[in-house]
Formats: C-alpha cells, structure tokens, sequence
C-alpha cells in the first residue's frame, strides 16, 4: 500500500480541550495552555464554553454503538457525589428545529413569565421611552437591574431615536446625569464626554485642561446641571467622610450601613465603577459560608462588605473600623471571600480593595509580593483623593458658570 495512502487512513490526531476553562490545546497536550490545568474533556468533546464552574455548553459527537455518529449540542452540568455515574448530567440538543423550539418557548414564553428582557426587547423599550417621554425611570430601572453591561451601548445609539429637544427625566442616577448633557448636544459632543469621563481619574492635570475647553461649548443649562452631581458627590463624600470615622457606625447593618453607603457611591473608589451592580444574593452567600467556617470571628452575624460587578469583574471591598490596624490576615479574608465567589458565579476578573485607618508594618513589606488584585487603601487616601479631585471639578465649573 501506498505510505502517503496509509498515513491518510489512519484517524487524525484530535485537538484536547480542557474541562476547566475550554481552551482548545494541541494534540498530545499534558496540560492547558491557557489555565495549566491537567484535566481535559473526553474525546467525544468537539468544543465546550463554561456558563459556571459547573456548567458548561459543548459540542459534542453521538455514540457509534447507537447508530449513525453526529454532532450535537450538549448543555453538560458537573455535580458533586460520591458515585462518577451521578457526577454528570446532560441534555442533548440534535437538531436546528429542536433548538429554535426551545428558543421559542424560552424567549415567548418563559421570559416574560420572570420579567426578563432581551437585548432588542430592552433596547426597544428604551427607544420607544426616550420618544414618548413616558415609561423613563422604569426602562432604565429594568436595564440597570438586569443588563448592566447594555447601558454604555445603548446610550451611544441615542443618535438614531431622534430626540430633538425633548425633556428627558429620571430617577436612575445614570439617566439623570448624562440626559441634561446628552438631549440638547451633538453626537461628536456625545462621544467626547464620554471618552473625557473615562480618562479624568488617570490624567488629572491634562483632564482638567481638556475638560475646561470642552465647558466652553456648553450652555448654561448644562453646566449648571453638572455642577448639580458634583455638588451631590461632595455632599455625599462628605457624609461618608463623618460615618466612616464614627466606630458606632460599624453596628448599623442593612441598607444604612456603611459598606451599602459606599456600594451606591463606587466613584470614591474608582471612577470606573460608577455603574456598579451590586450583588446583593452573592454577598449574603459569602457571608453566610464565612459564618460557617469561622464562628468565633463572625458567630450568627455575617461579615458585611461591598460585593459587585461591572461588566464581568467581580469588585469586593471590605471597611475596617478606624480603630483596627490592617494586617495581612484581612488580606487572606478577602482571598477567602473571591475563592468563595467562584463557587457561586463565573467572573473574567477580580479586584479586591482593603480600607482602613493604618497599616501594619507586615502587612506593607508583604503587599509588594502580593497579586495586584488586591488593593490596601487608608481612609485618609480615600476621601482626600477623591475630596480634591472633586473640588477641583466643582471650582471649574463654578468659574464656567460666571
């Protein structure tokens, strides 16, 4: 026989995909590529995308030993048990007509029965809103609840609704601080706002100066609205400014308690995450676990701490009383916190942030070692970065305003 013959005969090695994270890794692979796990999928998965830690979408191929062998879809959920045979469970998808039947059923009848909404359902919603000037504080309450990460790309295709000189109000902090700039201004200005409010935290001098030009262009109306959310923002830091440094506070929980203060102001921690979606049922789950493991710490009372997300990264910070010296054991809470978060929910990124009065010497030498995922910031830092930064803000626009 031909060898060039043969060679074609024989089956041709198969690509090993990792049952971790997915990736796809050459033949004869010993371990991931991307994760370093050693633990690859079986050969009859073509493809797989993880939905959570435990449940993943693959594609997959029939056994030979039931007929003709075929590539299907495959909704695969891994659970713990003691016997292998209980550990999986699979549901099959074979055909086109069978999966635009379960797309049907979920999107027609499923969703709406748990008020859930499609990205065109929500993007039509607050379309039709913007137009008709009825229906506002609900549409965007709806979004921000539920689709978060659509906000930045919707507000961006404002353009094509039309909105002329329409009043535009809400309640929702987002609506209300970017409509009194946005209904009255071009789409070059549209995008310009939006590309200076990502880059003020990192360039403060240039930012300003950027900023002072762009205040130019803007009528009165504008700029007074503006002022009217940086004022509320020094209000507001300045009353976390008075709660923080009171040890009583610490005793308050619910929604009056410090950490659900700073949960709904996340700018003074980062301007990123101004959109923050807070998580609450992932806290209480947290809380609830570090109760279990650590009972003299914690006793019946759960730990409180931010806990949110902004388009895929999982955001935790954790307050200690004025009175505690941050250590490295705080920092090992916090990882405890992530690694208990992975448990419950699938997250691309993570950043944890520790806040209080002073820093022990250990703690400091041992931080240059750390990931940069974590992060250890002193009140102090906190509110007279964001304090200053604001101030300037205000001073600029007051001077516009003149």
């Amino acid at each position: 026989m031909d060898e060039s013959k043969e060679k074609a005969d024989q089956p041709k090695e198969q690509n090993r995909i990792c049952n971790k994270c997915g990736f796809e890794n050459i033949p004869g692979s010993t371990e991931c590529t991307k994760c370093k796990s050693t633990q690859f999928a079986p050969p009859w998965v073509k493809a797989k995308r993880l939905l959570t830690r435990q449940a993943s979408i693959e594609i997959t191929t029939s056994n030979p030993q039931y007929g003709p062998v075929q590539e299907r879809i495959t909704l695969s959920k891994w659970w713990r048990g003691e016997k292998p045979s209980l550990r999986d469970s699979s549901f099959h998808i074979v055909s086109p007509e069978q999966w635009e039947t379960i797309e049907r059923v979920i999107n027609e009848e499923m969703l709406p029965l748990i008020g859930w909404r499609t990205e065109g359902d929500h993007s039509a919603r607050l379309k039709e809103s913007l137009q008709s000037g009825q229906g506002i504080e609900d549409a965007v309450s709806d979004l921000l609840r539920q689709r978060p990460e659509l906000l930045s790309r919707l507000l961006k295709s404002l353009d094509a609704v039309g909105l002329g000189n329409q009043e535009i109000s809400g309640t929702v902090e987002i609506l209300a601080q970017l409509a009194a700039l946005m209904t009255n201004s071009t789409s070059r200005f549209r995008e310009t706002f939006i590309n200076l409010l990502q880059t003020l935290p990192k360039q403060s001098t240039k930012s300003l100066e950027d900023l002072e030009s762009l205040l130019q262009s803007w009528s009165l109306q504008q700029v007074t609205s503006v002022a009217q959310i940086v004022r509320s923002r020094l209000s507001t830091l300045e009353l976390f400014k008075n709660r923080v440094m009171d040890e009583q506070t610490f005793e308050i929980i619910g929604d009056n308690s410090i950490h659900r203060i700073l949960e709904k102001a996340m700018w003074m921690i980062d301007e990123r995450y101004w959109l923050l979606q807070s998580n609450a049922t992932l806290r209480k789950l947290i809380g609830e676990k570090m109760s279990e493991l650590d009972k003299k710490q914690f006793g019946k009372k759960r730990p409180d701490f931010v806990c949110g997300s902004i388009e895929g990264r999982l955001i935790i910070v954790e307050l200690k009383r004025p009175s505690k010296t941050l250590t490295i054991d705080d920092i090992n809470q916090l990882e405890t916190y992530l690694t208990l978060a992975e448990e419950y929910s699938q997250y691309t990124s993570f950043e944890a942030y520790l806040v209080g009065n002073n820093k022990d010497s250990d703690l400091i030498r041992r931080m240059k070692h750390r990931s940069n995922i974590y992060r250890v910031r002193t009140y102090s830092d906190l509110i007279d970065d964001t304090e200053k930064r604001y101030r300037e803000y205000f001073q600029l626009l007051e001077k516009t305003n003149e």
